[in-house]
């Protein structure tokens, strides 16, 4: 049976993602015999573009990132419920969120040789600071430095007691920026041309690493991808369900599957005449169908009614209760809110001001990227949804480049996007003056004094912080979170066991992998 898979989209800040598969059940490498299937060769490859740097902090192509995540790591892991782990930083402390110092493992080596310094480390992070890929996620950093002891300090400008989860960035060594094939520390090292990467001997446990070599080979095309894959020319696919294009792969195949923080959501416009009323917002929270929606996902999603990730510890249940699809409710709460049909032409009119006697007529736009088939498909089984209960809405599908213009100038009503999130659940970006994607037109100040105590609340009372935040969100309702994506990492059946892949790296803990072609 055919499987659709797609390409990794860039790790940045996403919107509008294209495309739809079916998955099959998640399958545990661990629990599973071997099962035999033809190679066509005895090396494992990947996919890279050669047209782009390896250079961690100056390539823009995602196939080029993935790979690097072989040769450099990462100053702190996140597990798959977004909490951090050590990696060139093995611990970590601070006072009040703002200072923060960190201990590096200086006992790990690059692969010129050299120890890891305190040095390398500033480098890197400033070299972060000033990359696309990463510099939103720093903006908040004043200052990096070397203290005497060899730590390295970090000065916020905003207290953030989660501020380590932020800092999945790779590790260069310094003043390499330049270089095409910067050293690391990581699993592999690169070598001769570059398309080999060879195990690097100084590695910690580098005796348990699955194979001695891996290859970087280059596929421009879906159907050279798809060939390559089918002819086992390629060993080892990321998978991203919502990607621009499907790539189907007819051969054996399996899967691991993954959380991200890449959040589906609808969004209000707060200075639209309708929608500037948190009671009209707060009746459509239980018009969205998540389960249809995570169902065109192939279930490689998960559906939430909050802005923070079911998996993270912050996720309270008890703030869900009443927020599951319901027409009915959705209906009730309408003409609790007084927006009822007034003049019995079928359709709902509401009071433009409190005191009013005066009905408007309702009529709604919502606003949809055309090329994502999923998410106009939401959409429009939304509109379908509302219209049975009194409601116009027309749908708005637009291409991508009309959709992100009639969201800069506020053309909707509410629309349907997506954001990948910190891993700190930091919600600055869509609910405060000046975010990146407040396309709402979010201007009230609850929202940002809910955020920043959440994110300088210490360890005891985070959880607290985290309701009150969600809390506010939910009375306002300023967006409607829809879903949380999955993405997978996919391999020739039998071939690959031991994955243990995170949105910040799919091979993480390389060490414990089982790679099998004979």
């Amino acid at each position: 049976m055919k499987r659709l898979f797609t390409l990794l989209l860039s790790l940045s800040l996403l919107l509008c993602a294209c495309g739809t598969k079916t998955a099959e059940p998640e399958i545990s490498y661990d629990e599973e015999e071997p099962v035999v299937v033809d190679q066509t060769d005895d090396i494992f490859a990947i996919n890279y573009n050669s047209q782009d740097s390896m250079n961690p902090y100056s390539t823009t192509n995602s196939l080029n990132q993935i790979a690097g995540g072989l040769v450099y790591e990462q100053l702190i892991q996140l597990d798959d419920s977004f909490q951090p782990q050590p990696g060139l930083f093995l611990s970590w402390t601070t006072e009040d969120g703002t200072v923060w110092t960190f201990q590096p493992d200086t006992s790990r080596l690059f692969h010129d040789g050299h120890a890891l310094t305190a040095e390398d480390i500033v480098y890197s992070i400033n070299t972060a600071r000033e990359s696309d890929l990463y510099t939103a996620r720093l903006r908040n950093i004043t200052d990096v430095a070397a203290n005497e002891e060899g730590a390295v300090v970090v000065t916020l400008n905003r207290a953030n007691m989660l501020f380590p989860v932020l800092l999945t960035i790779p590790v260069i060594e310094n003043n390499a920026m330049s270089y095409t094939y910067p050293s690391g520390t990581g699993p592999y090292r690169y070598e001769g041309d570059g398309t080999t990467l060879v195990a690097f001997e100084d590695y910690p446990n580098a005796k348990d690493l699955p194979i001695d070599r891996i290859y970087l080979r280059e596929y421009s095309t879906m159907e050279d991808v798809i060939n390559a894959f089918d002819n086992s020319d390629l060993d080892l696919v990321c998978n991203d369900p919502s990607g621009e294009s499907d790539l189907s792969f007819s051969s054996v195949s399996e899967s691991r599957q993954f959380n991200t923080t890449n959040l589906q959501y609808i969004a209000f416009n707060t200075a639209s005449r309708f929608f500037s009323n948190p009671e009209y917002r707060r009746a459509f929270q239980t018009a969205v169908d998540r389960a249809y929606a995570v169902s065109l996902l192939g279930d490689c999603a998960v559906a939430s009614a909050l802005p923070v990730h079911p998996a993270s510890p912050y996720f309270d249940d008890t703030l869900v209760g009443g927020q599951g699809y319901d027409m009915s409710m959705t209906a009730s709460a309408l003409t609790d809110a007084k927006v009822i049909d007034y003049d019995g032409d079928g359709e709902r009119e509401y009071l433009a001001s409190e005191g009013s006697t005066e009905a408007t007529e309702l009529s709604l736009s919502l606003l949809v990227c055309s090329d994502n088939k999923q998410k106009t498909a939401v959409c429009n089984k939304l509109a379908s949804d509302l219209a049975q209960i009194g409601v116009p809405v027309t749908v708005n599908a637009l291409p991508w480049e009309d959709y992100l213009a009639a969201l800069n100038i506020g053309n909707f009503d509410f629309y349907y996007g997506e954001v990948r999130l910190t891993a700190d659940f930091d919600l600055t970006p869509l609910l405060v003056p000046g975010g990146s994607v407040n396309y709402g037109d979010v201007t009230n100040p609850i929202y940002a004094d809910a955020i920043n105590a959440y994110l300088a609340a210490p360890s005891d009372t985070r959880e607290d912080a985290c309701r009150a935040m969600l809390s506010t969100i939910l009375d306002n309702a300023p967006i409607l979170p829809v879903c949380f994506e999955k993405q997978e990492v996919c391999a020739h059946r039998g071939i690959v066991g031991g994955l243990a892949p995170t949105q910040s790296n799919i091979f993480q803990n390389m060490p414990a992998w089982v790679i099998n072609l004979e």
